[in-house]
């Protein structure tokens, strides 16, 4: 596909947002402060590891951009922490809830529907870009990568996570395809895996009702390191692992404790400065 119709199915697919299945299992059907706080509360603890990436208490005063907004339970932390808040996204839905959470909160920032391919924000406007789990799904990895660095200012920091193409999940799903890119690597190559099968997308991505996400990509740290590479500091680690083959006997607390994830987790989270 091409990029404006990745854009265009992104649109309409994460319209509903991240996290609705979530929602459900919690019982939470409506908007209101009890049952946002509620559905925050299980999501950090889900994912404890977010407050080590994310300086919260350093953006006080500061100019962030939030990119992939879902249902908004960083974009809520990020406003209170005392930033001067802006969040983007490709899709309404993330935007509206954004701009609730924030009114009902007494918060100040705006949400905005747009896309991180094409900002339409000034050069050098912010000190934080924030995207967590959503630049791997815009279509052109590098694009937003190198859009985000314009933006920023000097020394501002780009800190957001992306799939990682050689987690256990890659193998156990997509075996020939991970090997195949490994080789390709181990002989100079450099670029995301960007192909996939509706299988493939909908084992990290699905909407309530199955439907996988439009676009996928998964990329190394070493190819990730290259795109970041006008950057002048880059730094990466691996988190996140769930209780799927391989690892059925444990618990995903246990195993979010062990040294697993910085091995074969799911996910890379980078910090690039400018």
């Amino acid at each position: 596909m091409k990029s404006v119709e990745i854009s265009s199915r992104n649109s309409e697919f994460w319209n509903e947002l991240c996290g609705t299945s979530l929602a459900k299992y919690l019982g939470i059907d409506d908007a209101s402060m009890a049952s946002l706080k509620r559905f925050d509360d299980w999501y950090f603890n889900f994912y404890p590891y977010l407050f080590d990436h994310i300086p919260f208490a350093a953006m006080k005063g500061k100019n962030v951009l939030e990119i992939g907004l879902g249902y908004g339970t960083v974009s809520q932390c990020l406003a209170a922490s005392g930033a001067h808040y802006t969040g983007l996204d490709i899709a309404p839905g993330p935007v509206e809830m954004v701009n609730h959470r924030i009114q009902q909160a007494g918060l100040i920032g705006q949400a905005m529907q747009g896309s991180i391919l094409e900002p339409s924000f000034a050069d050098d406007s912010f000190d934080y870009i924030v995207a967590i789990g959503c630049l791997h799904h815009t279509g052109d990895l590098q694009l937003a990568v190198e859009n985000c660095r314009r933006l920023l200012r000097p020394g501002g920091k780009l800190i957001f996570m992306v799939y990682y193409a050689y987690s256990y999940r890659r193998y156990r799903i997509a075996f020939w395809t991970t090997l195949k890119t490994l080789l390709k690597e181990a002989i100079g190559h450099r670029g995301v895996v960007g192909t996939s099968s509706e299988r493939e997308r909908a084992a990290y991505d699905s909407s309530s009702n199955g439907a996988c996400a439009p676009h996928t990509d998964w990329i190394s740290k070493r190819s990730l390191k290259k795109y970041c590479s006008k950057y002048n500091l880059f730094s990466v680690t691996l988190e996140n692992i769930d209780k799927d083959s391989p690892f059925m006997l444990w618990s995903r607390e246990q195993l979010i404790n062990t040294k697993l994830p910085k091995y074969c987790g799911l996910d890379i989270y980078a910090t690039a400065t400018k």
